[in-house]
């Protein structure tokens, strides 16, 4: 199948513009090809509709009546620990990174790309040590074979 998230209802949504850009709510209700009203009782965003080009759609499902009450998409929310799930997923993970990415000075760039440059090296002469030996080795097993073909084919001229 090409399509992993569908638009439906108890599908916690990450919203990406506007008052509440950041925060994760549910789709409580589909409005219309356009809009869904969404609910957002643990992350602070009120009921209210909104479109879908403003929200990604997350791998998060819950279990939801249509137009549920907010008591409900509390309990359901709370329930299956959606905050604590992605607060440990890679999204957040890369959003925190993109965040402490803008906040970087001219100064801390020029740090990073230092260390990067230091780390590269680092890995860059392990590698040429390992290609050494590996080919080391390969010599010595060629020379052997080389030896024994020769050895073979003395035996067999002295025959």
């Amino acid at each position: 199948m090409t399509f992993r998230k569908f638009v439906q209802i108890g599908r916690v949504v990450f919203l990406n513009y506007g008052r509440f850009k950041g925060k994760l709510a549910v789709i409580v209700d589909v409005i219309d090809g356009n809009r869904a009203l969404i609910d957002g009782p643990c992350s602070g965003v009120p009921r209210q509709p909104f479109k879908f080009s403003e929200m990604y759609l997350t791998k998060y499902l819950l279990k939801l009546q249509r137009s549920q009450r907010s008591k409900g998409v509390r309990e359901e929310w709370e329930k299956k620990q959606i905050t604590q799930r992605f607060a440990a997923s890679k999204w957040q993970k890369n959003i925190e990174k993109h965040e402490v990415r803008i906040t970087m000075t001219d100064y801390d760039r020029y740090k990073l790309g230092r260390a990067k440059q230091t780390r590269n090296k680092i890995i860059k002469d392990a590698f040429r040590r390992i290609k050494k030996k590996s080919m080391k080795a390969k010599d010595v097993r060629l020379k052997a074979k080389a030896a024994k073909k020769a050895t073979k084919k003395k035996a067999k001229t002295e025959q």
